[in-house]
């Protein structure tokens, strides 16, 4: 029995498919990031000593840095922010690297330049509830260790001062365009492979695959959904390969 589609060129297919959904997290992450840093009134975090320069959304972790709407106001109570360490911008990527007396920074539009002092951090499982009201802290919370949700890290930071926020060092969005990037290495990876794929009879299923996943994405950009669902199935994707 003679099949239509080269099975080589079936694998291709389904990994081109797996990879523009990581790619479609990312693009929708740059998307809504260049909307949120577009106000006046976005708050960032600032971690010089590993480079975070981040805007804080109360939206939703998949847009980068979330702050807990339940938890208090910098310099008032106990600040939560929540940051993944892969995909949507990965801002807390290197948060396991923070080490006691690190200065952590909140540019807080309405609150002032808030100054807190790294004091501790912990591991968790990923069902412990924080409590809301330890003092005048910060914690900054991410998944353990990195590309899995098992576990938690904790960095917990000391309040210092407050000062007026007449300088930030926060700077608009400079990832804008990084959503075009990725869109345009999709494609022209895709492309690429298209023209040197030694099966020639598949050679158009290539091109057409690349042209579909690239309007995708730019659907995605201008159009931005939850991915949510996205990342349900990597994740069942992941689970069946890893078997």
């Amino acid at each position: 029995m003679k099949f239509p589609i080269k099975l080589p060129t079936v694998f291709i297919l389904v990994g081109m498919f797996i990879i523009s959904l990581y790619l479609l997290i990312e693009v929708d992450y740059y998307s809504y990031s260049v909307t949120l840093t577009s106000s006046n009134d976005t708050p960032y975090v600032v971690i010089p000593s590993i480079g975070v320069n981040e805007s804080i959304n109360n939206k939703s972790i998949d847009y980068g840095v979330y702050y807990e709407p339940l938890s208090g106001l910098p310099g008032e109570g106990t600040v939560i922010l929540f940051g993944h360490r892969t995909l949507h911008g990965s801002p807390f990527l290197n948060l396991n690297q923070l080490k006691s007396g690190d200065d952590v920074f909140l540019e807080w539009p309405g609150v002032g330049n808030v100054e807190y002092t790294v004091s501790n951090s912990t591991i968790v499982d990923a069902s412990y509830q924080i409590p809301l009201y330890q003092g005048n802290t910060l914690f900054l919370i991410t998944c353990y260790p990195i590309s899995s949700d098992t576990q938690r890290l904790i960095i917990g930071s000391k309040y210092d001062n407050t000062t007026p926020l007449t300088n930030p060092t926060s700077k608009p969005n400079s990832q804008s365009s990084d959503a075009f990037l990725i869109i345009a290495s999709l494609f022209g990876g895709g492309m690429l492979l298209g023209t040197f794929y030694p099966v020639k009879e598949d050679k158009i299923l290539i091109f057409m695959a690349t042209i579909a996943l690239t309007i995708l994405l730019i659907y995605a950009y201008f159009f931005p959904v939850p991915t949510d669902g996205v990342e349900s199935l990597l994740t069942n994707i992941n689970n069946f390969l890893s078997l």
